[in-house]
């Protein structure tokens, strides 16, 4: 009985221990570092009549693009083929997300079409527009300088026939005013801005439906 006991002390004490010893190390390693999270919030069209609407819908397909575009992750790129997520920063949601928002929104404030239908409507549209996201990210250049940059492939296809119409790819290089996160996220948002009006432009001249 009194080896057992002993076994019973032993026990008790090395929880004891192993308490401690976590306690220790939180203590050592202090509080993590609070996260900063930024949205994708790009100016508003210019308010004017982009173009007479067109008797048509379209529809948004979800945005095509690489694994990391698809994470919160804000991305910076030094040199080479290297993309360095910010630690301490992060978009609210993912890139393809944001901006699948972000697009809807502009096409229905150009008003330029019938009506636009997000991805998940049972609605059977006219056009649909798909969109591969390539670039989206933080350029650091060797000096002091960066920039947002942004390029995407767009697609325009006639739903009822599944032909395509037109295809065309939009770049965007917008200087940031710093290096960190945030002069990234804003160069970033000001590409998006760049590249919307440029891409609505586009739909205008080859939405059609023979």
């Amino acid at each position: 009985k009194a080896g057992a006991g002993g076994e019973a002390m032993m026990r008790i004490g090395g929880m004891i221990l192993y308490g401690l010893l976590l306690a220790v190390s939180g203590c050592a390693m202090g509080p993590s570092a609070p996260v900063t999270e930024y949205t994708l919030s790009p100016a508003a069209l210019p308010a004017k009549a982009v173009h007479a609407k067109l008797p048509l819908t379209i529809r948004v397909s979800p945005i095509e693009a690489s694994r990391i575009y698809q994470v919160p992750d804000i991305y910076y790129v030094e040199a080479g083929y290297q993309r360095n997520p910010y630690a301490y920063n992060r978009w609210v949601d993912a890139p393809v997300r944001m901006l699948q928002l972000v697009l809807q929104d502009r096409l229905e404030q150009s008003g330029l079409f019938k009506a636009v239908l997000p991805s998940s409507s049972s609605l059977v549209a006219d056009l649909r527009l798909e969109i591969t996201l390539y670039d989206f990210f933080q350029q650091l250049g060797k000096d002091d300088s960066s920039e947002g940059v942004v390029r995407l492939q767009a697609y325009l296809v006639d739903a009822g026939k599944g032909k395509l119409l037109g295809e065309r790819q939009f770049l965007s290089r917008v200087p940031a005013a710093s290096r960190t996160a945030a002069g990234g996220v804003a160069a970033i948002n000001a590409a998006v801005a760049d590249i919307l009006p440029q891409l609505i432009d586009w739909l205008a001249e080859v939405a059609r439906v023979d």
